[in-house]
């Protein structure tokens, strides 16, 4: 089969096409991880549409879904039917990529599996996402995101050392495997340009959670030792001091500032920054061992300095002398920063039940491939359009 290409066609003069403008994602996805995949590829400018059950739409207003579905367009279809069975396959006679992340087997009960696909549609990439692999002895297991960041390794190095297993507080199980899921996606269409065929991807959640931890492995590997819980402590560095989250007034829950010499330079820069040069001159604290020896003096040290200073004020000052640090802050400090709305890493779309509310969009900036972030669809607002852009079709 000859190679296939998509046409991009620039806006207008000025302005051109996203990356992945005029590929068109076909997305069953639910919950997280799918979505996750599918969302990376419409800010990078595909034409993702999201197939949603009809009926009732309270699960489409809430949050999650917001968060998860922005830039997308919507179809509802009753995948059990004769009739939405057939759309669901004309509609991916006519996409590039399928992806879904049902629990095992719902997609090939629903006569929509990689085979079926694959005959009638043999450029089509198909992506499936599931929280263990299909020939793991877990297959057919219920999993979602903290599961499998205990089962991967994940939470065993998360917590203060004496402390139990801790769940990382970020989604890597789920939105981290959505955007891996996505890179292998972009690959299967790059190769598509060659072979002129699409292909099958799998990914499982688990899978993606025991690769992710790739540095942590250092510890049985290097000292036949399991990786230990290092609290706000880095993992390989364990004689460095200071590395830890120090408390900043008003000392509230979350008022703390993170600071890390990593070498001799950045602890003879933070001598200086606090005020402290003798510091330099301490033979205790020469040398890295020297400091991690005595991580409780210099923990002392540092409590007192920051204990003066507010936690963006402290990073401020360290970061200035060139002293690795970072402010704690909160979701909603985050979210409320005017530097990250400025730049568009949030976007304010309008909520049907919060209002205008910003939104994560993409964070890499990419100078030739300007993306609009668009609100997440109405369930199934887009069938009309989607069968007359997809299809050729007047709904009618």
């Amino acid at each position: 089969m000859a190679a296939v290409t998509v046409k991009h066609v620039s806006s207008s003069e000025n302005r051109p096409a996203p990356a992945l403008a005029g590929v068109r994602v076909l997305d069953l996805t639910h919950q997280v991880a799918g979505p996750s995949a599918t969302l990376a590829l419409a800010f990078l400018g595909a034409d993702v549409v999201k197939v949603v059950p009809p009926g009732d739409r309270s699960s489409y207003d809430a949050t999650p879904f917001y968060l998860n579905n922005a830039s997308k367009r919507s179809i509802a279809i009753d995948l059990k039917s004769e009739a939405g069975h057939d759309l669901a396959l004309r509609l991916a006679d006519a996409a590039d990529v399928f992806v879904e992340n049902f629990s095992p087997g719902v997609v090939d009960r629903l006569g929509l599996s990689y085979d079926v696909l694959r005959e009638r549609n043999p450029r089509l990439v198909y992506a499936q996402i599931k929280g263990f692999a299909s020939d793991s002895p877990y297959a057919n297991f219920p999993s979602f995101d903290p599961l499998v960041q205990a089962v991967s390794g994940a939470s065993s190095i998360t917590g203060d050392p004496g402390g139990p297993p801790m769940k990382p507080g970020p989604d890597v199980g789920d939105t981290g495997t959505g955007m891996v899921a996505a890179v292998g996606i972009l690959a299967a269409l790059y190769q598509r340009i060659a072979t002129g065929e699409g292909q099958h991807l799998e990914l499982a959640m688990a899978d993606h959670v025991a690769t992710f931890l790739r540095i942590h492995y250092g510890w049985p590997v290097e000292r036949d030792l399991d990786t230990p819980r290092f609290g706000n402590g880095p993992p390989f560095l364990e004689t460095t001091a200071p590395s830890d989250i120090y408390p900043c007034p008003p000392f509230g829950p979350n008022d703390y500032v993170q600071i890390h010499c990593g070498n001799d330079k950045q602890w003879l820069r933070f001598a200086e920054a606090i005020g402290r040069p003798e510091l330099k001159d301490d033979p205790r604290f020469a040398t890295m061992a020297g400091r991690g020896e005595h991580k409780a003096e210099i923990d002392a040290i540092v409590t007192e300095w920051t204990s003066t200073k507010d936690k963006v004020e402290a990073m401020v000052i360290l970061g200035e002398a060139g002293v690795p640090a970072g402010a704690v802050r909160t979701t909603g400090e985050v979210l409320r920063d005017p530097d990250l709305r400025k730049r568009g890493i949030f976007v304010p779309v309008e909520h049907p039940v919060y209002g205008e509310v910003p939104i994560p969009a993409w964070p890499v900036r990419m100078s030739g491939s300007p993306v609009t972030v668009t609100p997440p669809p109405e369930p199934g607002r887009h069938r009309a359009e989607v069968l007359r852009d997809w299809l050729g079709e007047e709904e009618g």
